[in-house]
C-alpha cells in the first residue's frame, strides 16, 4: 500500500494534475471502548459456541439411538428385543440404576422420563415386554410398528431431567402446606 502514484505521461494528459491518494483507513478500532466491546464479544461468541458443543455432547446418545431404531425390521421376530436393548441402553446412558428395570418398572420410567406423553402404559407396551420373555406370544407388525415409532418418539422427546424436576416439584409443595416459603 506504499506504492506512490505516478502522474499520467502522455502528451494528451500533461495539463492535469496529479490526483492526490488518501491515506489507507485503519480497521482497528482506534478508542478503548471498541476493544472492550470486542473483547466481551468474542467471550460471549466462545461461550455460545461452549454451550451449543456441550448440548451436542450430551445428546449424541440420541442420535445414536435413533439411528439403530431406523435399522429394525418389523418384519424380524427379534425386533421386540432388540428395541427393547436400545431404550435399555438409553435408561442406562441417562443413569445406571436404571440397569435392573424391567417389565412395569421399566415401562414407567420411560413415561416418567416424558411425562408429556405417557406412551407406555397400554396393552401392547405390555404385549412387548411379554413377548421378550414368552416366545409364544408374538406381536403383530402393526404393533411392532407402533412401537417403533413410539421409542423413536420417546428418544428424541425424553427430558433426564424431568425425574428431578417432578421431585424438586413435590417438595416445593410439600414445603409449602407446612408454610415454608412458597415458588
Amino acid at each position: 500500500m506504499t506504492d506512490l502514484h505516478t502522474p499520467p505521461s502522455t502528451y494528451i494528459l500533461r495539463e492535469l494534475h496529479d490526483v492526490a491518494v488518501p491515506e489507507s483507513v485503519s480497521w482497528v478500532p482506534q478508542t478503548i471502548g471498541w476493544k472492550i466491546l470486542a473483547v466481551i464479544g468474542a467471550i460471549v461468541l466462545m461461550y455460545l459456541g461452549y454451550r451449543l458443543l456441550h448440548h451436542w455432547w450430551d445428546n449424541r446418545y440420541r442420535k445414536e439411538a435413533i439411528e439403530a431404531i431406523s435399522r429394525l425390521n418389523p418384519d424380524d421376530a427379534s425386533m421386540p428385543k432388540a428395541l427393547f436393548s436400545i431404550l435399555k441402553i438409553v435408561l442406562i446412558h441417562l443413569d445406571s440404576r436404571h440397569a435392573r428395570l424391567f417389565d412395569t418398572a421399566f415401562l414407567r420410567k420411560l413415561d416418567e422420563l416424558n411425562p408429556k406423553h405417557k406412551m407406555f402404559d397400554d396393552e401392547v407396551s405390555k404385549r412387548w415386554l411379554q413377548s421378550i420373555v414368552d416366545p409364544s406370544v408374538e406381536l403383530k407388525k402393526t404393533e411392532c410398528l407402533q412401537l417403533l415409532e413410539r421409542a423413536t418418539k420417546w428418544v428424541k422427546e425424553h427430558d433426564e431431567n424431568a425425574q428431578n424436576i417432578e421431585k424438586r416439584t413435590l417438595a416445593y409443595k410439600a414445603r409449602a402446606l407446612k408454610g415454608g416459603r412458597h415458588g
